[in-house]
């Protein structure tokens, strides 16, 4: 049967927000982001989790929580599929996460009701890493399968993915593209690699966006903006995200700085600075051919913090109080998150917004109902502006709250180690009070930090016997029953560490001192310390905005304008739109259906969770063709597809089984098939191919006006070329050079 393609909006459908998406093709379910905003409001996956089942492939485009946020919540609840990404997806990917992390938990007990970093790091196993255009086969259920990852040119490691299916269509999920070059970035290939593909799948958030095309000139107000309030004694705050768009910015900073050997503090603040730095530095062969090539000569690596001849003037923070440690006086502050909902930003917010001498910075259009929309859709003579906001931190428990805490955890580590016993029925006096690795046990204490001397022998028993024991010899099995090995295969010992000559190691000769600012090692021991009783406590506070708010343009995407041409250029035979807002959305579609109507493109804005089915217009059938019909068939070759014209009968078959194809009577042959033209041709590369033969041509009034008097033009109804003048030697040669433009069979 035909290839059957539905698509259904889970979240991003006429909005700004975050994006997923799914896309069922036959039998196969792939989902196409699993994105979440700073809220974190679970109820609003539940349209996700209510299809989780069916999921049977998830694709992930961006890095950041916009694309990928839930995608913990969801393992966490029984996502079973493989997860695809590009490799700095999956690695920036996890420090957005972590950062997420980090800054939610300050302000709510984030660990429990959404997610841990344990959750995190589960959720990142379960992906596997693609290179731009590899083509990478499924197996299994998703057999006939062939994803593709292209560069979208957004953040690092952001990808346009290509799903060719076992019929072989073309489906291209193509959302938040930038087509121009940048500093650490290529651009989209969206345009080039891709001509009439059965569905494209793409964005509407920047269709009402009209970038100035002079970005030198851009760059340079940014950068007098923030002189000049650096030199007014002020501060400018630049809400970022956490390992995307940040690397940008840093790279157009950093190079002011050291061009003028400036004084002022630079600093990047998130908790996982250090690390994004780091793995920029790794990950040079997905940026800017220029950056590659440079180091490739010189060695020289434009996120180098370290081990650059001269010291950096960006200074990598982890949290606020780091910062304060920086030399006083105005400075230049980059701290997630973007919309000022939480993390380092809207500490720094809350504490320099009464000042006017302060500027706060934005450099990207924020999702509706944030902080940091409302800043920006204010205006200064709308009066004074007060944001209402709920500022949280988290503090150590003290007096009767700390011991009832410490009550609470005991309790709750004797029920955990009681549970294995429990199960066993042996009870909780029967607890055994150890655990082993292969064949080696080892004591593990209680809270009191004291092993418990009775110990139950069946207990004993009954946990040696769940343990699996190694066997030296090959083909020798362990005997069924047997308590333990007489002389077991002791390959790890879990309670020691030790060198090549057997002496102890000891972990603290390896620890290092961390920097004034902290460093890897600090960044490691604020996620993995471990966690002392605390509480959240809030106040609601609301904060007078006084300081200049900014707004540049230095989002990474593709304007408007620039959307509808390579859209236009494209072509698909059905294109979908999705993430942005109604009238956005509205606007793209109106210009689509109008400039597509030639090719017969239909355009399709689905609602919130309305699916839509996009499947070819005509259906295609899997058949065996019979060696007499190979035999007398004559390809011809067309790019890399071979195509020929062919007259066969359909026979018999049996249920489940592909039918035959075989040549048809002669009765039905003497029946002549009229020629068939595939391709697609434009006028002007038409007006080019009859240059080459000499014959000169004109466009006027939509259509081409060639010597004869011979006129070429295209009809509005059907996209055909229509041919039309005397019969004369001209029009012959004129239509020799129109079909040499087309693949006849």
């Amino acid at each position: 049967m035909g290839t059957q393609i539905k698509f259904t909006p889970l979240l991003g459908a006429l909005s700004e927000g975050p994006l997923c998406f799914l896309l069922e093709v036959k039998d196969f379910t792939f989902l196409l982001d699993c994105g979440w905003n700073d809220r974190y409001n679970p109820a609003a996956l539940q349209p996700v989790l209510d299809v989780l089942p069916r999921i049977d492939a998830v694709l992930l485009s961006h890095p950041d929580p916009a694309h990928l946020g839930a995608l913990p919540y969801l393992v966490k609840h029984g996502l079973q599929a493989q997860v695809y990404a590009t490799l700095p997806v999956h690695r920036m990917g996890q420090l957005f996460l972590y950062d997420q992390y980090n800054a939610q938990q300050a302000t709510r007990e984030f660990k429990t009701e959404v997610f841990s970093l344990d959750d995190v790091d589960r959720a990142f196993a379960k992906t596997r890493q693609l290179k731009y255009q590899q083509n990478l086969a499924l197996s299994g259920k998703g057999m006939g399968f062939v994803i593709t990852p292209y560069v979208a040119g957004h953040l690092v490691g952001g990808s346009i993915w290509r799903i060719t299916t076992p019929d072989g269509e073309d489906i291209i999920y193509a959302v938040d593209f930038n087509h121009k070059k940048e500093r650490h970035l290529n651009g989209t290939v969206l345009e080039t690699a891709f001509n009439r593909p059965a569905v494209l799948i793409a964005d509407a958030l920047n269709a009402l966006q009209l970038q100035p095309d002079n970005k030198p000139q851009r760059e340079r107000e940014f950068i007098d903006t923030i002189m000049a309030t650096l030199r007014g004694n002020g501060n400018v705050l630049i809400p970022v995200d956490t390992a995307g768009r940040v690397l940008e910015l840093s790279l157009q900073l950093e190079k002011h700085w050291s061009e003028h050997r400036l004084a002022y503090p630079l600093a990047l603040v998130t908790h996982v600075s250090y690390s994004t730095i780091k793995f920029a530095m790794s990950q040079l062969e997905w940026m800017n051919d220029a950056i590659a090539k440079q180091f490739e000569h010189s060695r020289d690596n434009p996120f180098n913090c370290r081990h650059a001849a001269i010291p950096p003037f960006m200074k990598l923070c982890q949290s606020v109080d780091d910062l304060a440690r920086l030399p006083a006086g105005p400075k230049v502050v980059l701290a997630s998150m973007p919309s000022l909902e939480t993390g380092a930003s809207k500490q720094l917010f809350a504490d320099w917004a009464a000042d006017p001498r302060n500027v706060i910075l934005f450099t990207g259009r924020p999702e509706e109902g944030t902080i940091a929309a409302q800043l920006q859709a204010h205006r200064p003579g709308q009066g004074g502006l007060v944001i209402h906001t709920t500022l949280s931190r988290r503090v150590v428990l003290e007096g009767e709250e700390l011991a009832a805490a410490q009550d609470r955890q005991r309790q709750a580590m004797m029920e955990e180690q009681a549970a294995p016993a429990m199960a066993r029925g042996g009870g909780a006096d029967h607890q055994p009070l150890r655990s082993s690795s292969g064949s080696i046990s080892k004591v593990v204490r209680t809270a009191s930090g004291l092993a418990d001397a009775a110990v139950s022998m069946e207990g004993i028993i009954a946990e040696s016997a769940a343990e699996p024991v190694d066997v030296l010899i090959d083909g020798f099995a362990v005997p069924e029953g047997a308590t333990a090995a007489m002389f077991p295969f002791e390959d790890t010992d879990d309670d020691l560490a030790c060198d090549e000559y057997g002496q102890t190691l000891r972990l603290e000769m390896f620890n290092n001192q961390s920097t004034a600012l902290g460093g890897d090692d600090a960044e490691e021991e604020e996620v993995e310390a471990e966690e002392l009783p605390t509480k959240v406590v809030s106040r609601n506070v609301a904060i007078p905005v006084h300081a200049r708010i900014v707004c540049f343009d230095f989002d990474g995407r593709s304007d408007g304008r620039s959307v509808r041409t390579i859209l236009t250029h494209v072509a698909p035979r059905h294109l979908i739109l999705v993430h942005g807002s109604q009238a956005a959305t509205k606007a793209l579609q109106d210009h689509c259906t109008a400039e597509l109507r030639s090719v017969r493109t239909r355009v399709h804005a689905p609602r919130p969770l309305e699916t839509v089915n996009v499947s070819p217009g005509c259906s295609s059938f899997q058949v065996v063709l019979s060696d007499q019909l190979v035999s007398s068939i004559h390809m011809r070759a067309m790019g890399d597809y071979e195509l020929s014209w062919l007259d066969g009968v359909v026979g018999a078959t049996e249920a489940g089984l592909v039918p035959e194809l075989k040549a048809a009577d002669d009765s039905v042959n003497e029946t002549t098939q009229g020629g068939i033209f595939v391709g697609d041709v434009r006028l002007s590369e038409l007006k080019a191919a009859l240059a080459e033969k000499g014959i000169a041509a004109e466009f006027y009034n939509a259509m081409l006006v060639c010597q004869g008097p011979v006129t070429i033009k295209r009809q509005a109804q059907d996209g055909e070329l229509v041919l039309e003048g005397p019969l004369c030697e001209e029009y012959y040669k004129i239509r020799e050079v129109v079909y040499g433009q087309y693949h006849v069979c």
